[in-house]
């Protein structure tokens, strides 16, 4: 009886301290090597700690584009961690090689809620393609969007976001809207990556917005403000019933993708404050009013509910 007793009593004792144990921590590696962060785009759950080793005989830095984190230059075989607490998504580069390269290093990681996790390949049958294509396959399909799919490319953070974040909602400006753009910011914005990215992110939020979805946040509020990747905001409103992303007009709508939305805009979203104050009226070329009035009156613009 007493063996038995004292049996129960260790069985006991090691169940309370099990459950006193903390729950361990996830973790996820970032290899640097041959200038490249692999893999660029990382998704973890939150409370998961990264750690970034450096392969190459130089020095690199894992510097946070919103000032997040910064590890400070990385010698060979050093490592640097940072615990990601916050759900968000996560920009980041190397600050020691951007000014020599013409594409700088780029990564991101993609924090999902504890337990959001979700396997790439659970809802495909083996031997089966996905049913529909990412953000930045979608994008680059659309023969209407040729312009943005190529800034996409070229920006090279923006495509890793859209191929392997979300769910996000696009509004993707069409041909004519970059066509309208005068050729001073088009200039400044295509040939410098950083403000290319920053641009495009200012035309994609987080989460799944159908027409229909925005459509009735607007008609309950009269406005909607959703913050975007690059950290700023849109306005969305109701205007003579056209649908409004800010300036822009919505001409096609609810373009499905496995990671999100794509709605077309006929202007090109341009923050205030992207471009120097030269790049946005170089040479009398463009007036706000001029880049973001189409020439044909509101009304006949297609809304597509």
């Amino acid at each position: 009886m007493r063996t038995n007793l004292t049996i129960l009593g260790i069985v006991a004792a090691l169940a309370i301290g099990l459950v006193a144990l903390p729950a361990l921590a996830a973790t996820a590696d970032v290899d640097v090597r041959g200038g490249e962060y692999i893999p660029a785009s990382l998704t973890v759950e939150g409370n998961t700690t990264v750690t970034w080793t450096n392969y190459d005989e130089v020095s690199h830095t894992v510097t946070s584009t919103g000032g997040t984190f910064d590890s400070g230059p990385i010698e060979q075989n050093e490592t640097f961690n940072y615990t990601f607490g916050d759900t968000g998504t996560y920009p980041y580069g190397c600050t020691l090689n951007a000014s020599t390269q013409r594409t700088p290093m780029q990564g991101v990681v993609i924090v999902v809620p504890e337990g959001m996790m979700i396997e790439g390949d659970e809802n495909v049958t083996s031997g089966e393609e996905p049913v529909r294509a990412t953000l930045a396959g979608l994008v680059a399909g659309d023969e209407n969007l040729t312009s943005f799919a190529d800034a996409v490319e070229d920006a090279g953070l923006t495509r890793t976001v859209l191929n392997a974040g979300g769910p996000y909602t696009v509004f993707a400006p069409d041909d004519g809207a970059f066509e309208a753009l005068d050729n001073a910011t088009l200039a400044a914005v295509l040939n410098d990556t950083e403000v290319l990215d920053s641009l495009l992110m200012h035309h994609v939020v987080r989460g799944n917005y159908t027409a229909e979805d925005l459509m009735g946040e607007v008609n309950a509020t009269n406005e909607t403000v959703l913050e975007t990747l690059a950290g700023d905001s849109l306005n969305l409103s109701m205007v003579d019933d056209s649908f409004m992303v800010e300036n822009a007009t919505i001409v096609a709508s609810d373009l499905v993708a496995e990671n999100g939305i794509v709605h077309t805009i006929d202007t090109v979203l341009v923050p205030p404050d992207l471009l120097p104050p030269e790049n946005v009226t170089a040479e009398g070329n463009v007036t706000a009013a001029e880049n973001v009035t189409p020439e044909a009156p509101v009304e006949e613009q297609r809304v597509i509910p």
